[in-house]
């Protein structure tokens, strides 16, 4: 329901209120006056006036208690103002009436004046304070009325209580007119401060809701958020605290370094964030942080200042976990480095294998060349040296070719381990009596057998990759003249191989590619090789289930240490 602009329902419910609050009061003055008046006025006419109190209090208590059991709503408010108003109209006519009736035999003015001056004070009381013109009217007229009245037929006009009257009127007006004034002031403040109340409640509601709303969405957003005050943290949800492994409760007053892999770190940080919060801009960053448990994972962190200009208050946080990302990068990143490798290791295979190839080719070619044109002028001892350089380049080509498709065979899983009971021994005799009379004939070869002749579970074509590729490279890059070592030894239920020698040894850098395939150490100079030798040993060991080790230094020499199970039939299975 719109408000009545006069607040006509404000009013009539205060004129109902104020009908009991003087009563006490009304009475008291009444018993007050009747005996200051005693001796002055008519006994007749004070009973009357007193009666005639009595009545008026009567009937306000009445309409009160109607009032307060029927509630009635604002709409009824001009209703229940006229049902006052004809009261006082009635009480009004009542004491006019009595005036007429009781009109003291002595014609003195001034005893009906005094007792109709207090009954219209005190009974218009209420309707002057609530105010409400017609209750106020409906009184004042009734009783004043016979008293201007009997200004006019009591024996000639009393000018002194005319002017008597007129200001007891004057006072009253001013009193209603004040108090109207007053009261609908009042009246419009109240309505305005219920309004601007209800504006607030209202408000108050929505911001509520409203900051419900978002605290539902900070809680369950699934990108972390933290508010950063003072340095510290004084909220974080869920989804925040458990990247770095606490609960909300836990990290919620830890300081905002707790993230951070250390106090500098922080440090920095903070100054990157200051200085983009100065440029009015949002901080973002990557970086690594730390959980509760010590691991480390990447986030990507997005900080907003709340006051650009005292960024040292309060920071909202947005974390998202990058470490998916990461992975996926470094895999990715891997993965082209691998091609790289791969693109790498194809160029030094074809420019390897070519040069390989090409100076037995050089040698059989021309070697041929020498008997097809001039095998008539050569003696048995040319030919048979052309022939045997013929013979050397043929085996030199194969070999290549045997370490080509041997390290193919094991990347691609197809070489397999088929061991045997094996006589070690002999099998290494063998194979450096082949070197004696071949590649390493210009070096001394020391075969320190300490196996005692004892037989083990082993692959013999894998072993003679290991050994004939150990020993070549041995002979390879150590001065002719020169001791190399190969032993055998059991060592831990496991068989030992052992190849020394005193050459140019391996630098520290090449030392973790050292088993790649086509990887050369920096110091061969023009030394032939393909890069495969070592690379097909360390396959051929890991076969077997064994392991190779090195120990090196540069202008020294280098000692192979290689580790076999004496039975291999498990590993056999495995591969």
């Amino acid at each position: 329901m719109v408000p009545s602009p006069d607040f006509l329902a404000e009013r009539v419910s205060l004129l109902y209120r104020f009908a009991l609050k003087d009563i006490v009061a009304l009475v008291f003055a009444a018993g007050v006056t009747a005996f200051a008046l005693w001796g002055y006025v008519e006994i007749r006419l004070l009973g009357l006036w007193l009666g005639w109190i009595a009545l008026a209090c009567s009937v306000r208590v009445i309409l009160y208690r109607i009032h307060l059991r029927l509630d009635p709503p604002p709409e009824a408010a001009s209703s229940w103002e006229s049902w006052y108003t004809g009261a006082g109209a009635l009480l009004g006519a009542a004491w006019g009436m009595c005036i007429l009736l009781a009109f003291p035999s002595k014609g003195d003015l001034y005893q009906v004046l005094v007792p109709s001056m207090i009954c219209t004070l005190a009974l218009g009381m209420p309707s002057a304070l609530a105010p409400s013109p017609k209750a106020f009217a409906s009184l004042l007229v009734p009783i004043l009325a016979p008293l201007v009245a009997l200004l006019f037929t009591n024996g000639g006009f009393n000018t002194s209580a005319a002017m008597l009257l007129l200001v007891f009127t004057g006072v009253l007006l001013a009193l209603y007119l004040g108090a109207n004034r007053t009261l609908m002031e009042t009246l419009r403040y109240g309505r305005e401060n219920v309004e601007l109340a209800e504006k607030l409640h209202k408000t108050d509601r929505s911001l509520a809701a409203a900051l419900s709303e978002l605290r539902v969405i900070f809680d369950s957003a699934a990108v972390g958020l933290a508010l950063i005050r003072d340095g510290k943290i004084a909220q974080c949800n869920q989804a925040y605290a458990q990247l770095f492994g606490y609960t909300s409760e836990e990290m919620t007053g830890q300081s905002a370094g707790v993230m951070y892999l250390s106090y500098n770190e922080w440090a920095e940080a903070r100054a990157n964030d200051s200085a983009r919060f100065a440029e009015g801009e949002a901080s973002v960053a990557e970086l690594e942080l730390v959980r509760k448990d010590g691991q480390t994972f990447w986030g990507s962190i997005e900080a907003r200042a709340f006051d650009p200009r005292d960024p040292n208050t309060d920071v909202i946080l947005a974390l998202h976990d990058t470490s998916p990302r990461k992975r996926a990068e470094q895999e990715l990143l891997g993965a082209l480095q691998r091609e790289k490798e791969l693109n790498e290791m194809k160029t030094r295979f074809v420019s390897t294998v070519s040069h390989e190839f090409r100076t037995p080719l050089a040698t059989i070619l021309s070697s041929a060349e020498l008997l097809r044109l001039y095998a008539d002028k050569l003696d048995d001892t040319e030919k048979l040296n052309l022939l045997n350089g013929i013979e050397d380049g043929t085996k030199r080509m194969r070999r290549l070719l045997d370490e080509v498709l041997t390290l193919g065979r094991a990347e691609s899983g197809v070489l397999q381990l088929r061991p045997v009971q094996l006589a070690l021994s002999e099998l290494c005799a063998k194979v450096i009596a082949e070197f004696r009379i071949g590649e390493g004939k210009q070096h001394t070869i020391v075969f320190e057998d300490r196996f005692e002749r004892e037989t083990a579970e082993l692959d013999e074509n894998l072993l003679r990759h290991i050994l004939n590729n150990l020993l070549a490279n041995a002979i390879k890059y150590s001065a002719p003249g020169s001791t190399v070592r190969l032993s055998v030894e059991p060592v831990d239920g496991n068989v030992r191989v052992t190849v020394e020698d005193s050459g140019i040894g391996i630098p520290a850098e090449d030392l973790p590619r050292l088993f790649e395939s086509f990887h050369r150490a920096s110091n061969v100079q023009s030394r032939p090789g393909t890069g495969l030798g070592l690379a097909i040993a360390k396959k051929s060991v890991e076969l077997h289930g064994g392991s190779i080790t090195v120990d090196t230094k540069v202008g020294v020499g280098t000692r192979f240490h290689v580790s076999l199970p004496r039975r291999a039939h498990a590993q056999a299975a495995a591969a």
